[in-house]
C-alpha cells in the first residue's frame, strides 16, 4: 500500500499537539492576566463532557435505532442533521447555563463574577470539544498512518473479517485519498469552533451573572448563534454544497464575530459590576461612619 506524505503527517501531529496545548496555554494566560480561577475552567470541561458529549451521544444513539437516513434525499439529510444539531446545541447551552448558575451560587458570589473566569469557563468547554473532535480524530489517523508506514497495512486488514474488515479497509482508503487541504480544513474548523465556544460562553456568563432581567437575552442569542454556526456543516454534510471551504470560511467569519461581540459584552458587564461593588462598599462605609 501507499504511505502518507510527510506534509500530511506533520498536519496530523500539529492537530494532536494544538488541541492539547492551546486550551491549557490560554487557561494559564487568563489566570495570570485577569487573576482568574481554575474552577471555571474545570467546570467548562465537565460541562462539555457531561452534556455535549455523553448526553448528546446517548440521544444520537437512540435516534439511530429508530431513524434510517441512508435512503434520505440530500434535502432530507440536511433537515435531519440540522434537527439533530439543534438538539445538541440546546443541550450544550442549557448545560452551560445551569453550570454557571452553580458557579454563581458560590458562598462568595463575587469570587467568580469577572471577565477572567468567564474566559476560563469558555476555554474549558471549547478546549475539551477541540480535543475530542480534532485531537482524538488526528490521533486515530496517526495510528493508521503508522501502520501504513510500517508496511503492515494488509496484514492488519487481514486480521479482521466480514464487516469489520470492510470498515478497516475503508478507513485506509479514505486516509490515502485525503489531501493536505482536508486536514487544513479540519484544523481551521476545530480552531474556529474553539474560538466560537469562548465567545458563546461569555454570552451565557453574562446572562447568568448579569443583574438586569434583559441580560437573559444573551442566553437566547448564544443559542441562536450556535445554531447558525452549525448550519454550514449540515449543508456540506448533506452534499448540497461539495466544497468544505464553504463551511470553513463561514465558520471563521462568524466565529470571530461572536467572540468579538461576546468579549465586548462581558467587558460592558464587568464595568457595571465593578461600579456596583464600589458603590456598595462606599454605602457600607458611609453607614459605618454614621
Amino acid at each position: 500500500m501507499e504511505t502518507l506524505s510527510n506534509g500530511i503527517i506533520s498536519l496530523i501531529l500539529i492537530g494532536i499537539t494544538y488541541s492539547i496545548v492551546l486550551p491549557l496555554l490560554l487557561c494559564v494566560i487568563f489566570k495570570k492576566r485577569f487573576k482568574a480561577h481554575i474552577k471555571p475552567f474545570l467546570l467548562g470541561l465537565l460541562t462539555y463532557g457531561a452534556f455535549s458529549f455523553c448526553l448528546v451521544n446517548i440521544i444520537n444513539g437512540l435516534l439511530l435505532r429508530f431513524v434510517d437516513s441512508s435512503n434520505f434525499t440530500p434535502i432530507l439529510v440536511f433537515i435531519y442533521s440540522l434537527c439533530v444539531q439543534v438538539v445538541s446545541v440546546l443541550i450544550g447551552q442549557v448545560g452551560k447555563y445551569f453550570t454557571l448558575r452553580v458557579l454563581k451560587n458560590d458562598p462568595k458570589p463575587d469570587k467568580y463574577a469577572l471577565r477572567g473566569d468567564a474566559l476560563e469557563f469558555g476555554t474549558g468547554f471549547g478546549g475539551l470539544e477541540l480535543f475530542m473532535t480534532v485531537g482524538i480524530t488526528m490521533a486515530s489517523h496517526f495510528s493508521y498512518a503508522a501502520i501504513l508506514s510500517s508496511g503492515q497495512a494488509q496484514q492488519f486488514i487481514d486480521s479482521f473479517t466480514g464487516v469489520d474488515q470492510m470498515n478497516v479497509q475503508n478507513i485506509f482508503n479514505e486516509l490515502l485519498a485525503s489531501t493536505s487541504g482536508d486536514y487544513i480544513n479540519l484544523l481551521l474548523q476545530g480552531l474556529t469552533m474553539f474560538i466560537f465556544q469562548i465567545g458563546s460562553g461569555l454570552l451565557v456568563f453574562r446572562a447568568v451573572f448579569g443583574l438586569s432581567t434583559n441580560d437573559m437575552a444573551y442566553f437566547r442569542l448564544s443559542i441562536i448563534f450556535n445554531i447558525i454556526m452549525v448550519i454550514p456543516g449540515c449543508i456540506v454534510g448533506a452534499g448540497l454544497i461539495k466544497s468544505p471551504w464553504f463551511q470553513t470560511i463561514l465558520m471563521i467569519v462568524f466565529g470571530a464575530a461572536v467572540l468579538y461581540y461576546g468579549y465586548d459584552k462581558i467587558k460592558e458587564y464587568e464595568k457595571q459590576h465593578v461600579r456596583d461593588m464600589l458603590s456598595e462598599k462606599k454605602g457600607k462605609k458611609t453607614l459605618h461612619l454614621k
